[in-house]
């Protein structure tokens, strides 16, 4: 269970209301160098104009890669089963989709999409599991016979995105009402899954050893939410990897990310295999974000507030950067790939 990207968590004790811990993946400004990567290299294209038709009223790739994150401020009110969007200050990059309308298709969005996948007690409810999966780094690349994938998560998200964007019904548990919902979901979906901490986990016993969770009976204890135990002092190690520098963002690096992602070969094969694909490179990314590591004893375990201390290598932060700036170029070339796979 991985609560994705933090930026859009809603901090709210609202009397009644579900508010489950939220996580994010890549933070707002990551997300949308993903979307303005596509949005450059779809510019003057078939697919491009699809796109903006789609999306309308000027919305971009940019701007519809954070929808997925704001509609997590829609929460469900226990007494009387009803949802609603709270606003938050914290987070005006959502402001695009708070006027009535916007808020509307956000609640419609979480409501149809709240329990079908049937969430265990210590998982999230569903729209927030589309976000990732959690392929333990023992495993080489994605498969959906291994601990922390599911119908659910992250790459069958993607291909339920791209098959209403082809035309046909979304497989359940995914409900998405239309092809603007649809690419809306798919732009954030492609950049959660070259996040490595959406994708790979690490797994640890109560005394900080790693554990591989394919290995015997699984543990659900030793599970670290994607990285969001696992804490470097007050920050969580997920958070640290959603977290870009500022040179990565759009502001700064759009020139250099375009440039880059031209670059970037199409994936092989039918393009329902690739977001599968993507999530194997993922894992294997995840493999250099867990490197060097050393995990002291769980803090806290079955509280609020239990964790896993980490301790970082000299360096790490350098290396963790050099692995974001490579996953966002292929992100942002690869979503531009899959729409122009599907408007050529």
């Amino acid at each position: 269970m991985k609560p994705l990207l933090r930026w859009i968590m809603v901090s709210m004790f609202v009397a009644g209301a579900c508010a489950a811990p939220v996580a994010l993946a890549w933070n707002a400004q990551g997300h949308q160098t993903v979307g303005a990567i596509a949005d450059s290299l779809l510019a003057r294209t078939h697919a491009g104009t699809e796109v903006s038709t789609i999306l309308g009223g000027g919305e971009t790739l940019q701007i519809a890669s954070l929808w997925p994150d704001c509609a997590k401020g829609v929460a469900k009110n226990n007494k009387t089963g009803l949802f609603h969007f709270v606003v938050s200050p914290r987070f005006p990059e959502c402001a695009p989709f708070q006027t009535a309308a916007g808020k509307e298709a956000m609640v419609s969005f979480v409501k149809r999409n709240w329990d079908a996948c049937h969430p265990a007690a210590d998982e999230e409810v569903c729209h927030k599991q589309y976000h990732y999966a959690d392929v333990a780094i023992e495993r080489n690349g994605y498969a959906r016979s291994e601990i922390g994938t599911s119908d659910h998560d992250v790459v069958s998200a993607i291909n339920a995105a791209l098959a209403v964007l082809r035309g046909r019904t979304a497989p359940a548990p995914f409900d998405i009402a239309n092809k603007q919902e649809a690419l809306r979901v798919l732009a954030h979906y492609v950049g959660d899954v070259h996040q490595p901490l959406h994708v790979g986990a690490i797994y640890l016993s109560a005394t900080g050893q790693e554990v591989d969770p394919d290995a015997g009976p699984f543990d659900r204890a030793t599970k670290t939410q994607g990285g969001n135990l696992i804490k470097d002092g007050a920050s969580g190690l997920h958070h640290e990897w959603d977290t870009i520098p500022a040179s990565l963002e759009v502001s700064s690096f759009l020139s250099d990310g375009v440039a880059a992602a031209r670059h970037v070969p199409v994936t092989s094969g039918a393009v329902g295999t690739w977001a599968a694909q993507w999530a194997s490179d993922a894992v294997m990314a995840s493999h250099t974000a867990f490197q060097g590591l050393s995990f002291g004893t769980e803090v806290d375990p079955g509280k609020k507030k239990e964790h896993w201390p980490v301790t970082e290598p000299t360096g790490y932060a350098v290396a963790r950067a050099a692995v974001q700036k490579a996953q966002l170029v292929k992100a942002g070339a690869r979503l531009a790939q899959l729409l122009q796979a599907i408007w050529p």
